[in-house]
């Protein structure tokens, strides 16, 4: 008896490509400082051309194994998409508006109709605009698309979200699992068709804990407050509470973030693709701390700067406004200047947080991913349609963030 020669000795060991990010901070930076200050001047109709630059020079900078992607939507896309939600989005605002005339004395009942369906919209539109996103990305010149529709999925959202206030945040990694598992199972790249590994029971296990602390320090905020009411009575409690909850919040997300993300990508899959994270909670945590200190600091910083102009200024004029009328115009100057600064000084922060939590966890995540058996999507062919901007107006209009 003779034993079976083994063919050709043990299978290769499956390739492995990192991704990697090249793009400079610098330039990203410039990105959001002139095309929030166009926003001034526009209204805020520049956003759609800075959403698109953004995520161009995202892309592009994004590799794997050398190769970049490609954003190939348009901002004039964006605009259309906004205009369409809101003509959609209009009647609703003024049924409601004529609602609040008619049901004065019920005014809080009549906006519940108006809420539910903007809830039940903003999880239509968050499943559209994942779908625009993914048609204007390109690899090796070959789209991704995604099939399915947005109800369906805002069906079960609705039904998760029910679920997991019904157990105090308990079916929230199945919830997660789930939503990921219909939106990944509906994209392609080209021929090939993605898939969610990742399960609700294996991210449970990863933030249970995480859980219990939460539910922990509410109970024991709460008790806090009833020994405050009970020893001074008044919203000192209350206030207590809300700064305590925040630093709870605040300490919290970023280990959560970290631990999901994670777990998200390691749960991709088209086809034999299989990915890789070694995201790390303290690369989060350091996003964090960054962009708290810088947005302390741009605070300062724009406060000394408007004290210092206004001092100056009150100087100049100050042998100016004798007649009522200067005194007039000199109040519209100073409201037109307020206004202004406080315009600027949310642009400044909206400037630091796209920076350090949009840019900044985006590089993180594309260095801290490998990807496994790339070689396997050589034999995807183009198929699919670039899919309508309707998703991504909706989002907008109802301010529901759906990423860069």
């Amino acid at each position: 008896m003779t034993l079976p020669l083994l063919a050709d000795g043990p299978a290769p060991a499956p390739s492995r490509s990192p991704m990697a990010f090249s793009g400079q901070g610098r330039e990203f930076m410039n990105l959001l400082i002139a095309g929030s200050l166009f926003q001034i001047p526009t209204f805020g109709f520049y956003r759609f051309w800075l959403i698109t630059r953004l995520r161009r020079h995202l892309w592009a900078h994004t590799e794997i194994a050398g190769e970049a992607f490609e954003y190939t939507g348009t901002a004039r896309e964006l605009l259309i998409g906004f205009l369409i939600a809101l003509a959609i989005l209009g009647p609703l605002y003024i049924a409601y508006a004529i609602l609040g005339i008619l049901l004065e004395e019920t005014y809080a009942f009549a906006s519940v109709p108006l809420v539910v369906i903007m809830y039940v919209l903003a999880h239509f539109g968050s499943y559209r605009a994942r779908k625009y996103r993914a048609s204007r990305t390109v690899f090796r010149g070959i789209r991704f698309w995604m099939t399915g529709s947005g109800w369906p999925y805002a069906a079960r959202a609705i039904l998760w979200d029910v679920a997991t206030v019904l157990t105090l945040g308990l079916a929230l990694p199945w919830a997660l699992a789930s939503l990921e598992r219909y939106r990944m199972r509906n994209t392609y790249f080209g021929s090939i068709r993605g898939d969610f590994a990742g399960t609700g029971w294996g991210l449970f296990k990863r933030v249970w804990w995480i859980w219990l602390v939460g539910f922990a320090g509410l109970l024991g905020l709460a008790l806090l407050v009833v020994v405050l009411t009970f020893l001074s009575p008044g919203r000192r409690a209350l206030e207590a509470m809300a700064v305590l909850l925040t630093l709870l919040g605040m300490a919290l997300f970023p280990l959560a973030l970290a631990i999901v993300t994670r777990w998200r990508v390691e749960g991709l899959r088209f086809g034999d693709v299989t990915t890789a994270s070694r995201l790390r909670a303290r690369t989060c945590y350091g996003l964090f701390v960054k962009l708290v200190f810088s947005a302390l600091g741009f605070l300062l910083a724009f406060v000394i700067t408007v004290g210092l102009v206004g001092f100056l200024a009150a100087r100049v004029v100050k042998d100016v406004v004798t007649a009522s009328g200067a005194l007039s115009w000199l109040s519209v100057g100073v409201g037109l200047v307020v206004a202004v600064g406080y315009l600027v000084a949310l642009l400044g922060l909206g400037i630091l947080q796209r920076y350090f939590l949009g840019r900044g966890l985006w590089v993180a995540v594309v260095a801290s991913t490998t990807i496994t058996n790339l070689e396997s999507i050589d034999t995807a062919v183009a198929a699919g349609q670039p899919a309508g901007v309707l998703g991504e107006g909706l989002a907008d209009a109802l301010d529901f963030n759906v990423g860069l």
